[in-house]
């Protein structure tokens, strides 16, 4: 028995040393993810107008472009039989397809594509847009870095005019609800995530704020992990003072990080009430003044008291209690430490640039009694590995017209100077991103 017993804590002791990032898969995450243009519905048409008056089409079944040139606006009808026709500027329709096609606008940074599905407003994107039929109709899906996706997000779910903490603080909440969510729609839909509130809002380009995208800039990467996973990282409106247990919103089993506890300093009035005021220009008078520690006394898992009306489920981070905590003074880190207790800041593999130091230590200001302490250490950030390497060389600069031309021909990576750059690699071709 005392072999056995040394092999286990052996076994043990050996993985416990392992590096955190082995063992964290999540942080090696695609940064280009595919968004449902769910919101759009099913239409029989789509119009994509390229910002920059070039399009280069992909062919996602033959892994080759079909098209790659000038282009005021493409027009894909859905055909009988599960297919669709493409036809360019009126003047060029391609072949019929059945498959996924990619469209990417190209040249001078920032671009976009403007996009009318059916009859509808139309909305621009970062990124690319994928076409393909679907239940009779044409399905859109928008393949963007998951960072522009974000500066959309994140003016969509917070108060435009959040101090610069609550931005961060949601950013990292929405970047982690992403991750964590990657798979909620892949099997049977063919995308990852949808563009409404039960995925997270976007609305593409339209809904982004200077203020929002510096908060993206600002914690690049940077995600909430609880063990080896990322955080369930839910959030809402207004808690009514005080936050609930996950159990008392939805039952399930208990999550150590979504417990029920006052939603501010004892002897002082909630956060959310702050927020509230702030978000109104209501406030009158002078804010409490941060402290450096904040114990959280638990309240137990059915409770459900409040001070005020609350909008929202009440788990995790109160969005109204974000706003108060950064308009007194209290940072992301700790933000976010008060609504999450327990959970560890790590950044994704893609954002982690070589030669960078491991992630800050966190400021630890809430804080659980626990017979286990959980740390709010961050793991080690893993070397480098970058997402954005290309095979290929720099060539040198070009026409348009000759840069789309060596594009449709070459499946590797291409840089002309002064255009946008352009992404390829076997299991993403085309995808393109801005540069910050």
């Amino acid at each position: 028995m005392r072999f056995y017993t040394k092999l286990i804590v052996c076994l043990l002791l050996c993985f416990l040393s392992m590096p955190l990032c082995a063992q964290i898969s999540c942080l090696n995450a695609s940064r280009n993810i595919r968004i449902g243009l769910v919101s759009q519905g099913l239409p029989d048409t789509w119009k994509i107008e390229p910002s920059s008056g070039f399009i280069e089409i992909f062919d996602q079944n033959k892994r080759q472009s079909v098209y790659s040139g000038k282009a005021a606006e493409i027009v894909i009808t859905a055909m009988k039989g599960g297919k669709m026709k493409v036809a360019v500027d009126a003047r060029k329709s391609l072949y019929y397809f059945s498959n996924e096609l990619l469209f990417s606008a190209v040249g001078r940074p920032p671009i976009n594509l403007k996009v009318r599905a059916g009859g509808r407003k139309s909305f621009s994107y970062r990124g690319s847009i994928a076409i393909f039929p679907q239940s009779g109709g044409l399905r859109g899906v928008n393949v963007v870095d998951i960072e522009d996706y974000l500066k959309s997000v994140v003016p969509s779910e917070i108060f435009n005019r959040a101090p610069d903490a609550a931005q961060q603080a949601q950013t990292i909440a929405a970047r982690t609800y992403a991750i964590r969510n990657l798979s909620r729609h892949s099997d049977k839909d063919n995308f990852q995530l949808c563009d409404k509130v039960h995925c997270q809002v976007y609305s593409g380009i339209a809904r982004e704020i200077k203020a929002a995208s510096k908060a993206v800039i600002e914690t690049a990467g940077k995600i909430l992990i609880y063990g080896n996973s990322p955080a369930n990282t839910v959030y809402h409106s207004n808690c009514g003072g005080y936050i609930i247990d996950s159990r008392a919103a939805w039952k399930g089993a208990s999550v150590p990080y979504l417990i029920g506890h006052f939603d501010g300093i004892s002897g002082h009035k909630p956060f959310c009430y702050y927020g509230k005021l702030i978000k109104t220009n209501s406030l009158k008078g002078k804010l409490p003044a941060p402290q450096k520690k904040i114990r959280i006394a638990q309240l137990s898992s059915a409770a459900k008291a409040s001070t005020h009306k609350n909008f929202g489920h009440r788990v995790g981070m109160c969005q109204d209690g974000a706003i108060g905590m950064a308009a007194i003074g209290y940072g992301f880190r700790q933000i976010l430490a008060f609504y999450y207790p327990g959970t560890q800041l790590a950044t994704m593999r893609y954002a982690v640039p070589t030669g960078k130091p491991v992630e800050d230590r966190p400021i630890v200001v809430a804080s659980l009694p626990q017979t286990t302490p959980v740390s709010l250490a961050a793991p080690p950030n893993p070397t480098q590995v970058n997402a954005l390497r290309r095979s290929g060389k720099t060539r040198k600069p070009g026409s348009i017209k000759g840069a789309l031309r060596q594009i449709s021909e070459n499946g590797s990576g291409y840089t002309a100077v002064g255009l946008r750059k352009l992404f390829w690699t076997p299991g993403e071709p085309g995808i393109s991103r801005n540069i910050y």
